[in-house]
């Protein structure tokens, strides 16, 4: 075989390779994360805006794409979250501040992936508290009724995880970053891979 078929026959294989399925290679799966002791009571709020009134502070447009290990998007999967506000209050009864919560804030509520697995929601940063500094939010992932995933999202820019993830390992693909949009608004994105 001379050099230019070898060439050839090398270029076809690579190709190959790289499109076989034998040669793929998976998205690792999103780690598993507690749900925490407060999960919403009662019907979920069917948003994706859990804020009601003009801000009051610092508001986050978080936007995310839902897929398999394979890369395929999820569609009509629910984002189900829930977290505490920017004060570190949860509207649950085991929180025992509850006479402090906002009256203009969701605490909890859900998106849903469109075809190519994207999904948006409004809501505000999430405060820490005495008992898990990390500040997080908390979600479920759904699919036709099934719960796919339960896990929690950390801010780079806040400390991350803090060693309070439940997957220590993997604990970045938890971690997102959180940018600066203007005065009181930052964005961020996720993928989730469940």
């Amino acid at each position: 075989m001379n050099r230019r078929n070898l060439v050839r026959s090398t270029i076809a294989f690579g190709v190959l390779a790289s499109t076989s399925p034998l040669f793929a290679t998976e998205l690792t799966k999103t780690p598993r994360d507690y749900t925490g002791p407060f999960y919403p009571r009662g019907p979920r709020n069917q948003t994706n805006d859990l804020i009601l009134g003009p801000p009051i502070a610092d508001v986050l447009q978080l936007s995310g794409r839902i897929l398999t290990p394979q890369g395929t998007p999820y569609a009509k999967a629910i984002f189900n979250t829930w977290q505490a506000d920017p004060n570190g209050r949860y509207k649950h009864p085991r929180d025992d501040k509850q006479d402090q919560l906002l009256d203009d804030f969701l605490y909890w509520g859900e998106a849903t992936s469109d075809n190519e697995g994207n999904f948006t929601l409004r809501t505000y940063v999430p405060g820490s508290y005495a008992t898990r500094p990390a500040q997080h939010i908390h979600y479920k992932v759904f699919l036709d009724d099934e719960e796919l995933l339960t896990s929690q999202i950390y801010f780079e820019e806040l400390g991350g995880t803090r060693g309070l993830s439940r997957s220590s390992r993997d604990a970045e693909l938890q971690t997102v970053k959180l940018t600066k949009l203007n005065e009181g608004h930052f964005e961020s994105s996720l993928t989730v891979v469940v």
